[in-house]
């Protein structure tokens, strides 16, 4: 495969409003060509109302943990199917750090299940499936990619996992470790040896907001590495954001998705992609 396709991809549908409504403004203008739902988040059954409505192409953003302490989320496995994933009252834990400490395999397996369950219940069938944090990754030192791969293999799902190492070397600013290299392709081998199918390549910022001069330099940051995609299938994801002054004020990450709307809905990851010969699709072209 010698051609190169782009899925432009907005995760966190169902977070929040000002999220939510960024992710349909941005479908609607032709800007994005894919977003990812939280099951558990407070906003993904209307997120999901409004992905079969409209028709958006829409995959499952998996997550094992709350993305708050003060607003938790429940499990969309039945009450005690999933109890190393719960805290106390019942709720996912809030970060990664208890997630790495208490959760049993068994459980991931079923949370995950669950909440492309709930996708479908609401009439969303997804496309793929992606990790919300990074916690199926390996990142943490737990194995739950194989959980996920497992999933997605037993659906027909691809998930957003590259094969090359492109990404890595855009964290790591051009010095990838040996080690993470080969736990890389320990990772990506795995997945193909299990019939998932993966992406080629993922482009991201990873950098937070206080490394970020600016709007222009977040811009910037996309449009280069949009040039170093190799042939296949890469796909951008962005978290964009309408202004929310209330959440802007809880954390001041939430500039940094603010800046990414206004990327996309000026068009400029649209003409980066057409100057570097993009063909435009979205997680169907693994069908």
């Amino acid at each position: 495969m010698n051609k190169r396709f782009l899925i432009i991809n907005a995760d966190d549908f169902g977070l929040y409003e000002s999220s939510d409504r960024a992710i349909e403004t941005l479908f609607d203008g032709g800007l994005i060509t894919s977003s990812t739902i939280l099951a558990p988040a407070s906003n993904a059954r209307q997120a999901c109302e409004v992905a079969k409505q409209k028709n958006y192409a829409v995959g499952v953003h998996w997550t094992l943990h709350s993305e708050w302490a003060d607003a938790p989320w429940r499990p969309c496995a039945k009450a005690g199917q999933v109890p190393s994933l719960a805290d106390g009252q019942g709720y996912l834990w809030s970060g990664g750090k208890q997630v790495r400490k208490h959760a049993k395999g068994a459980d991931v397996t079923r949370e995950l299940q669950a909440q492309v369950d709930f996708l479908r219940q609401c009439g969303c069938d997804a496309d793929h499936a992606d990790s919300h944090g990074g916690t199926l990754y390996g990142i943490n030192g737990r194995l739950f990619f194989i959980n996920a791969f497992r999933v997605c293999r037993e659906l027909g799902l691809p998930f957003r996992f590259p094969k090359t190492d492109g990404f890595l070397r855009r964290q790591f600013g051009g010095r990838v470790p040996a080690v993470v290299k080969g736990i890389h392709r320990g990772i990506a081998a795995l997945g193909q040896k299990m019939g998932v199918k993966l992406l080629d390549d993922f482009i991201t910022n990873p950098y937070h907001i206080a490394k970020i001069p600016d709007y222009e330099s977040l811009s910037r940051y996309y449009e280069e590495q949009l040039a170093t995609a190799p042939a296949g299938v890469t796909e951008v994801f962005l978290h964009p954001s309408l202004p929310d002054g209330e959440l802007c004020a809880k954390t001041a990450e939430w500039k940094k998705r603010e800046w990414e709307y206004r990327f996309l809905s000026e068009g400029r990851l649209l003409e980066a992609a057409k100057k570097e010969g993009f063909a435009l699709v979205s997680w169907e072209v693994f069908s």
